[in-house]
């Protein structure tokens, strides 16, 4: 294999049909073609403002009362965590449009219903969050449900107003309520201060646009009362807006990416251990509440961003079997909220994710493992160019339920829910599935990373080159086995799996060899790439 000559796939263009597109093209190409290397991208995060401290109690239980009777309780528990950008740029490197997923060296990954539902504590079964986008007035809305008028901005001058459309400058809202509670307050003022922290969580955790300095007051609409909000799938919605920007944000051009990176930040921890801060146990109990809870406290290292970021990049093609948690919440589910797992009914569901003008395909049958499913040769998905090239730009005034009423009535249906057999061992090297996606995907990142895989498969040829039993054989056998990449020899070692594509190499010289030996021709099909090496003792995992 010659990586540098190959490039870095796919080699099979029928799944990942947009790579010329795709930012992870100029990683490969940048350092000879003289271009910029993209750097860290910009996460937009809520700051701490008001919504610090909520997690340890000091929310006024008024206020509380009413966001747990929206049906939000859960996102309130969520605690604020510092993001780690670097992480976010290596992962969205490896987000791809064409399938909703990450791609792995052992497969695609995804963050679905079940994440964002057991993760943040958000509903994912109900109504579709999809209502007005265009309002005469929205300062009117903010009146009537906050108790506070924004000013019109500077003679039609763009972005200089507190409200520009239905979007308000955070800072001054925040302004307007960080006097506390009145104990003597009307019940009106205390719905206006809960809508008011409604609209930070869902728009400074789930909904943060790329901006990051206005909210959406779109949401508010949901509120009234503020009872109406637990009718609607916040889960849903956010992870379709996400959805939207992985794929924005995976482009040549991007800079910065918004939606719920916390989601993002917490889904690779719990899947990849070894990547995840050292967490100090606290003495007692965590209070209850979704799986973020668990974080609460952990810290990020800032410093030299584009180092942390080739670490992040090197660590991710370079992933083995045992530094994935396929299923990383199967110890947890019994002991958390039931808000944290009232929609596991549809967590399989193959459906289109809604939010206002957004809509997204969630396609949990690329990613089985997830579930502890078998995981066969997916069929290709439609994740629709036109759906994304949406946006309400000259679009205010729609009626996205009547322009997405086919999407909607999907939602609703719920008409496929995908299963198969149970699976929660190590999937082999050589199986259909691994054998299928290698040669479709995107193997390499950058050129340092493909220098791993350069090394094993010099390995392999010198082995294929060797009589059985030779030192020379030997020695590579023993430094296959230090590197744990055994699984690449014969289909029951095949306990490892890489990140390269269908593999012609050796083929020929493998017949060679068999034939020099006496040996009979294997009948496997040709794109199983299995290679019948001996090997000494093998050393199970």
């Amino acid at each position: 294999m010659d990586p540098h000559r190959a490039g870095p796939g796919p080699s099979i263009q029928d799944v990942l049909t947009r790579q010329d597109v795709h930012r992870s093209s100029l990683l490969w190409d940048a350092p000879l073609a003289g271009e910029e290397v993209p750097g860290v991208l910009t996460c937009r995060h809520r700051d701490k403002g008001l919504l610090e401290g909520l997690f340890e109690g000091g929310l006024d239980p008024r206020i509380a009362a009413h966001i747990t009777d929206a049906g939000l309780d859960g996102l309130l528990r969520v605690p604020n965590i510092d993001i780690d950008h670097s992480l976010i740029t290596a992962l969205v490197e490896r987000w791809r449009p064409e399938t909703h997923s990450f791609h792995l060296p052992l497969g695609e990954m995804t963050i679905t219903l079940q994440d964002i539902e057991v993760i943040m504590g958000v509903p994912v079964d109900g109504l579709p969050v999809v209502g007005y986008t265009h309002m005469d007035d929205w300062s009117d809305l903010c009146s009537n449900l906050l108790g506070h008028r924004p000013p019109r901005g500077l003679g039609g001058v763009k972005n200089t107003g507190v409200m520009e459309g239905p979007r308000i400058k955070a800072k001054w809202l925040e302004d307007r309520f960080r006097n506390p509670l009145p104990a003597d307050a009307s019940e009106e003022l205390v719905q206006q201060y809960a809508r008011f922290y409604i609209l930070e969580m869902l728009a400074g955790i789930l909904f943060m646009d790329k901006s990051g300095e206005r909210h959406s007051v779109m949401y508010l609409q949901f509120f009234n009362p503020i009872s109406n909000g637990k009718r609607y799938i916040w889960g849903s919605a956010a992870l379709s807006w996400l959805y939207r920007h992985l794929c924005k944000a995976s482009e040549k051009e991007a800079k910065q990416i918004g939606g719920a990176v916390l989601l993002v930040q917490l889904w690779a921890w719990e899947r990849f251990p070894h990547i995840c801060p050292v967490m100090r146990h606290p003495h007692q109990a965590l209070p209850p509440g979704p799986l973020a809870i668990r974080w609460k406290g952990a810290k990020i290292t800032t410093e030299h961003p584009m180092h942390v970021l080739r670490a992040y990049r090197l660590s991710l093609t370079s992933l083995r079997p045992n530094q994935i948690v396929w299923e990383p919440y199967r110890n947890y589910l019994g002991s958390l909220p039931a808000y944290c797992t009232a929609g596991q009914c549809i967590w399989r569901s193959i459906v289109p994710l809604i939010n206002f003008w957004v809509v997204e395909g969630h396609h949990p049958e690329r990613v089985l493992r997830q579930f502890g499913m078998k995981q066969d040769v997916p069929i290709n998905v439609d994740t629709s160019t036109e759906l994304h090239k949406i946006t309400l730009q000259g679009k205010h005034e729609k009626n996205w339920a009547a322009e997405h009423r086919t999407h909607i009535a999907k939602w609703a249906a719920h008409a496929i829910i995908v299963d198969a057999p149970p699976f929660h061992g190590e999937m082999s090297y050589n199986d259909d599935y691994m054998v299928w996606f290698r040669p479709r995907t995107v193997r390499h990142i950058t050129r340092e990373t493909s220098y791993w895989d350069t090394l094993v498969e010099s390995q392999l040829r010198i082995m294929e080159k060797c009589e059985p039993g030779s030192e020379i054989y030997n020695d590579c056998i023993n430094a296959l086995r230090a590197v744990e990449e055994l699984g690449r020899l014969t289909l029951d070692d095949a306990r490892t799996a890489d990140n390269t594509s269908e593999p012609a190499v050796g083929r020929g010289r493998q017949a060679s060899r068999r034939q020099r030996q006496g040996g009979r021709q294997s009948s496997q099909r040709p794109t199983s790439s299995r290679r019948q090496i001996s090997v000494p003792t093998p050393a199970r995992r």
